[in-house]
């Protein structure tokens, strides 16, 4: 369900996307925080591998909000993200569809 609400939100810089990935990112880490409230009522030999899927079904829910941010460009991921003085990457080749572009 998250990657479908994921592909249909877009990579666009609005306030939808923004709300999506943001969702998509804090109701994992919320899960994660109350894993002993959730799995109170469940003991015995089966407890510890439920918790095991129920974490790495969050941590891909994580993983997923952020290859999202850095699809959408809101990750850091060249030094002049950090520094004003560091010139950005310049694209060395461009395409369009089946344009040419000279």
């Amino acid at each position: 369900m998250n990657l479908f609400i994921m592909y249909m939100a877009g990579n666009s810089i609005s306030i939808f996307p923004i709300m999506m990935v943001g969702m998509l990112f804090l109701r994992p880490v919320k899960a994660l925080l109350t894993i002993q409230s959730t799995f109170k009522m469940i003991e015995g030999g089966q407890a510890i591998l439920q918790k095991i899927v129920y974490l790495f079904g969050n941590l891909a829910c994580l993983a997923l909000a952020l290859y999202k941010c850095s699809s959408m460009g809101l990750l850091p991921t060249h030094a002049s993200d950090w520094l004003d003085f560091v010139e950005p990457l310049q694209r060395i080749e461009h395409s369009g569809g089946g344009i040419i572009l000279s």
